[in-house]
């Protein structure tokens, strides 16, 4: 049994005990909120989140996403593109019509051309009110510009692999926002138009009104550079037929969100009956590690993105959030445990509470239920955070 400890130790360290899971982050969930307000329909196939959208394909779901299709469906065909097919033309038009685009050159709109995470910022933003003429932002610098607006989070939004997937995320959000020199969301302003049902866009509604007050409340996140967090985990193996297993994390990490640096050192321990518990150290330095790795702890503290929140209730200075998926930035938490036997299949009553104080997060517990086979981990995961000096 301790040798079992020891290759499961060392296989958890080689990647790092936050190390980032494989698995791409799934917004299944933003796909069915926007279904639920008419504002998305997927393909013959469905949803598709796990590849690339196309420039067409874009086109339709902003107008959707508008709830300007009945009137797009409406307009006769006038633009120059020469390149479009037929179900796409209305789409096209509208945006074309409102500004939102001006295809990629005066007769094509290279609709089968996979739209970039940079095209459908410039789609949305332009929908939205922001110009490149008035100096809103630039197309060069425009997935800043939307990062900045609250549009793209860069815990959600993966600009260099952009997917259908990212494309409801970024849809969901901004829904969220309200458009330039507008005082009311995008959502408040589709029910006042009538595009969107009041009684279904209404917990939608509740839900950002409340996200929007817990964005202000973090707000001084966004200027927290430098920062620490000691924490740890623990994780309860229990099951029919399993033999019972706990796994500890104490954990140190330092962050320089500036130049996308961190470090991390602590240790991991392994109990199990009749076995003495074994303990190994564990350091490892981020900037040495991939993308992923830097993500995963820089995010794992952060503010939570909206496309990953089920639900969220406030009682005095805590936040707390229900996941119908585990966020992306959680998932490499658990790296560890995933060595104990096969992948861990799915995840559980996923609650995160976060305390607030002074504009920043001072500390966070998440909770939730992993699950493998009949087997399944209890895990909690916390962390207080304090400003490096």
């Amino acid at each position: 049994m301790k040798q079992w400890f020891r290759t499961v130790l060392a296989g958890a360290l080689l990647a790092g005990s936050l190390a980032v899971s494989a698995a791409a982050a799934d917004y299944t969930s933003c796909a069915d909120h926007l279904k639920d307000l008419g504002l998305f329909q997927g393909t013959a196939q469905g949803y598709e989140l796990d590849r690339a959208p196309t420039r067409g394909e874009a086109a339709a779901m902003l107008v959707r996403l508008l709830g300007e299709e009945q009137n797009a469906l409406a307009l006769d065909y006038s633009a120059p593109f020469t390149d479009l097919q037929n179900w796409e033309k209305p789409y096209v038009q509208y945006l074309y019509d409102m500004g939102a685009t001006t295809g990629v050159s005066e007769t094509t709109f290279a609709p089968e051309e996979p739209c970039t995470a940079q095209m459908y910022a410039a789609f949305v933003l332009r929908a939205l009110g922001y110009t490149e003429a008035d100096g809103d932002f630039t197309y060069a610098g425009v997935d800043d510009f939307a990062q900045q607006i609250g549009l793209y989070d860069a815990a959600v939004i993966d600009t260099e692999d952009f997917l259908r997937d990212d494309v409801v995320a970024a849809s969901y959000t901004a829904l969220s926002l309200m458009p330039k020199d507008s005082e009311q969301t995008l959502l408040d302003q589709l029910v006042a138009n009538g595009a969107v049902d009041a009684q279904a866009a209404e917990p939608y509604q509740a839900l950002f009104d409340l996200y929007a007050q817990y964005r202000t409340a973090t707000a001084d996140m966004e200027a927290f550079e430098q920062f620490s967090v000691r924490g740890g985990t623990e994780a309860v193996l229990s099951g029919k037929g399993t033999s019972s297993l706990t796994v500890r994390t104490e954990d140190y990490i330092t962050v320089n969100r500036v130049d996308g640096t961190a470090t991390a050192t602590g240790k991991i321990t392994m109990e199990a009956p009749s076995v003495d518990a074994y303990t190994q150290p564990y350091s490892m330095d981020a900037a040495e590690e991939t993308g992923s790795m830097r993500a995963a702890l820089l995010y794992g503290y952060d503010v939570v993105p909206l496309a990953c929140v089920d639900t969220v209730k406030r009682s005095g200075s805590d936040w707390t959030f229900s996941f119908a998926e585990l966020p992306a930035q959680y998932k490499g938490c658990f790296w560890a445990l995933s060595q104990s036997g096969a992948a861990l299949e799915s995840a559980e009553d996923i609650v995160l509470v976060q305390t607030v104080q002074s504009g920043r997060i001072a500390f966070q517990t998440l909770r939730l239920k992993l699950m493998q086979g009949d087997a399944e981990f209890q895990v909690t995961l916390t962390g207080e955070l304090k400003e490096a000096r």
